[in-house]
C-alpha cells in the first residue's frame, strides 16, 4: 500500500460533496438512509469515546448500494465520537486508491490510520452479517450470471426485512475496529506520551 499523507487524506471530501457525484436518485437514496440512521440509533449507540485522534479514510462510490447504506452509518460514528477525523474518497475519482487498497474490489472500505497516519486496519464492504445473508442468498440463487437481477432483488428484499439488525451489526464492528485502533496506539512507544 502507497503511504497516505496528511496532505493527501486532507483532499478527501465530506458527505456533502461526495454524494453529488452521483445521480439524483443516489444522493437521495444516501440521504434517506443518512436520515434514517439517526432515527433508528440513539447518538449514544453511535459514539465511541477513543483516547487517541484516529483518521478514517472512507473509500465509496455513489452508485454502491453497500456504501448508500453503510457509509451513513460510518459517518454518524464519526460525527458523534471525539477524536476521530473522516475523510471520503469516491472510488471512480481515485482509481489508483482503489487498486493499492484492494485490486478495485469492495466498496465501501473504511480504512484506520493512527493520528501521525500509519495504517492500522480495515473494514471491507458489509458486516460478517450482512455477508451471511448475502452468502445464503447466493447459494440458494447461483452464481448464474442470467441471474444476477434477480439475485440483486431478492438480497435487497431480504436485506430490508432485517436491515435494523444487520445495520446494528456494522455499528457494532465499526466500534471494535476502532476500540483496536486505539488500544493500538495507547500501545506504540511511537505516540508515547
Amino acid at each position: 500500500m502507497h503511504r497516505i499523507t496528511r496532505e493527501f487524506f486532507e483532499t478527501g471530501e465530506n458527505f456533502d460533496d461526495f454524494i453529488k457525484s452521483g445521480t439524483e436518485e443516489e444522493q437521495n437514496r444516501f440521504q434517506l438512509y443518512y436520515q434514517k440512521s439517526e432515527k433508528k440509533f440513539s447518538i449514544e449507540e453511535f459514539r465511541v469515546d477513543l483516547e487517541y485522534p484516529i483518521n478514517l479514510l472512507l473509500l465509496g462510490t455513489p452508485w454502491c448500494w453497500d456504501s448508500q447504506t453503510n457509509v451513513p452509518i460510518i459517518l454518524r460514528i464519526a460525527e458523534n465520537s471525539p477524536n476521530i477525523n473522516i475523510k471520503i474518497f469516491n472510488k471512480d475519482a481515485y482509481p489508483f486508491l482503489a487498486e493499492t487498497i484492494n485490486g478495485g474490489e469492495k466498496v465501501p472500505q473504511l480504512l484506520v490510520f493512527s493520528q501521525d497516519f500509519y495504517y492500522i486496519d480495515r473494514w471491507v464492504e458489509r458486516s460478517t452479517r450482512t455477508y451471511e445473508l448475502y452468502a445464503k442468498t447466493r447459494k440458494e440463487l447461483g452464481w448464474d450470471p442470467e441471474k444476477k437481477q434477480e439475485f440483486a432483488k431478492e438480497y435487497r428484499k431480504r436485506y430490508l426485512r432485517i436491515q435494523e439488525e444487520l445495520e446494528s451489526s456494522v455499528i457494532k464492528e465499526i466500534h471494535t475496529l476502532l476500540k483496536r485502533a486505539d488500544a493500538i496506539q495507547a500501545s506504540t512507544a511511537r505516540l508515547a506520551k
